[in-house]
């Protein structure tokens, strides 16, 4: 079967806000009963937003809206959180970031802070960091528009990241505010700005760690399968003795990205399998030959209950062909595909298309995938879970932190990395949110704050294992050389019957983890 069957554009994600479009050409009745016919009913949208625009008691400044909204209401009919309106942005945006796994742009990472764009990293090799640009510095203007983020000036961060982006080529000129300096003016010329999945390092004892954040890239040589096949390989080149595979939090993306990334692993069979109501939706992703990761290499993958949908393809197949184990928390449990529809407005649809197996031919929709090491990451109480959440939604810990890192910027060139001497002045953070009658203790507020600093200041802190029991028990099983033992659990036995003495043992293969 071929392996490109489905288009590029299949989806298998995690996330939804809610097609089906009305023919008004078709006048025939519509199912149901109503002996209504589609003509009528697209006359009586159009007369009900007509009425709205004349006699709604304030001013409707774009009744385009309330067509896109009868667009929502159509698919929301259908009952399915992932068949849904795309607006055109959020459009444009999957396009880039998922089919393409690239967009025209400057290379900067930014994040708000206080009503201003600021850098938290120039990335290598793009045009910001050829400019200089430097984490800590902000932009205040694009092109002479002046960047402030409020309510007021009806100004997020996406519009930012609209007058950044563009086509790859053109010239922007922005305004920059680095401490110690006036304000100066650069101007870039955009360039290709690839988008990254893959995160990896190599932990002690020759352990090969890969972490996957998404399925992103319809070409084989861009995107996740391209980044994955270069982490991979090089940890073969140092040495890698076992492999952690960490899909945790990984909501999805392309079916054929996660294909190409199970396949690496596994050598013959169905990977996955698709069927839909239609028969060309129907497919079946079979293994190659072509195995990157040989099987003498030990493989455990974490996923945990955010492990959803593309990535659930991946492990599903990984367990279900006993090439590595599991460990973690059972996963999201979606089992369907999705496949992006464009339309004239410049948006799309996502529409559900089909279901998914794995190749024990199991559907894992709302069920998930139980790992076979199952254990839970240190996480707060509930308790203390709530005042996190808290915490996130003022300004206070942001503020600190960034307030911290200004005053600690003593020359223009060098920005603080020493989070340890932030650290030490957490306590106080503590009391200004006790203050807000906020309570959260130091160990949390630290990993917090830890975190929040790291993107600040551009670090990219591939792993954490203070705060990760899951990954360090992950690392014990390998050093232990336990991954065998859970691929291949002993059978259980009944014990012998007391009233039925000759009668013969059998195994009971309802308790042998297949």
């Amino acid at each position: 079967m071929k392996r490109y069957t489905l288009s590029f554009i299949v989806l298998v994600l995690a996330i939804g806000i809610p097609f089906f479009l009305i023919n008004p050409s078709h006048k025939n009745a519509m199912s149901g009963g109503e002996g209504v016919t589609r003509e009528t009913l697209d006359e009586a949208l159009t007369e009900a937003i007509r009425t709205a625009m004349t006699n709604y008691y304030k001013p409707i400044e774009n009744s385009n809206d309330m067509f896109r909204g009868s667009i929502k209401g159509a698919l929301a009919s259908l009952d399915d959180p992932y068949t849904y309106y795309v607006p055109p942005r959020d459009h444009q945006r999957a396009v880039e970031n998922l089919y393409n796994a690239e967009f025209g742009g400057l290379g900067v990472q930014i994040y708000y802070d206080r009503g201003f764009i600021k850098i938290s990293k120039p990335i290598p090799n793009t045009p910001a960091a050829r400019a200089n640009l430097q984490a800590g510095d902000y932009i205040t203007k694009v092109d002479g528009k002046q960047l402030h983020l409020s309510e007021k000036t009806g100004m997020g961060i996406d519009d930012a990241v609209d007058l950044l982006r563009g086509v790859i080529g053109t010239d922007v000129t922005i305004t920059v505010k680095r401490k110690f300096l006036d304000p100066f003016d650069v101007t870039l010329t955009r360039g290709r700005i690839p988008i990254n999945s893959v995160k990896s390092t190599m932990l002690e004892g020759d352990i090969g760690y890969i972490r996957i954040t998404g399925f992103i890239g319809s070409k084989r040589t861009e995107g996740t399968e391209n980044e994955f096949n270069k982490a991979l390989e090089t940890h073969k080149d140092a040495g890698m003795k076992a492999l952690i595979l960490d899909l945790r939090h990984n909501q999805g993306g392309l079916l054929n990205a996660a294909y190409h990334i199970a396949d690496a692993f596994i050598h013959e069979g169905v990977i996955v399998s698709t069927k839909g109501r239609r028969s060309d939706f129907n497919e079946a992703y079979r293994a190659t030959s072509d195995v990157l990761c040989p099987r003498d290499i030990p493989l455990v993958v974490l996923v945990n209950e955010f492990s959803a949908s593309a990535s659930e393809i991946v492990a599903g197949a990984i367990k279900d062909t006993r090439r590595g184990i599991l460990v973690g928390q059972k996963t999201y449990g979606k089992g369907i595909v999705q496949k992006r529809y464009p339309l004239p407005d410049g948006g799309s649809i996502s529409l559900t298309i089909s279901s998914y197996y794995t190749p024990n031919g199991t559907s894992i929709d709302e069920v998930g995938i139980t790992p076979q090491v199952s254990i839970a990451d240190e996480e707060p109480d509930e308790i203390e879970q709530i005042m996190l959440r808290k915490a996130d939604a003022t300004d206070t810990l942001s503020n600190f932190i960034t307030q911290w890192i200004d005053e600690q910027h003593k020359s223009p060139e060098e920005i603080p990395t020493d989070f340890s001497k932030m650290a030490d002045e957490l306590p106080k953070l503590q009391q200004m949110l006790e203050e807000e009658r906020i309570h959260v203790s130091l160990k949390w507020l630290k990993q917090r704050a830890e975190r929040a600093f790291n993107f600040y200041v551009g670090i990219d802190q591939v792993v954490n294992l203070e705060y990760d029991q899951q990954l360090r028990e992950a690392i014990r099983i390998i050093k232990a050389d336990e991954v065998a033992k859970y691929l291949n659990p002993p059978e259980v036995v009944e014990p012998p019957s007391t009233t039925q003495a000759n009668t013969p043992v059998v195994p009971d293969e309802a308790t042998a983890e297949e």
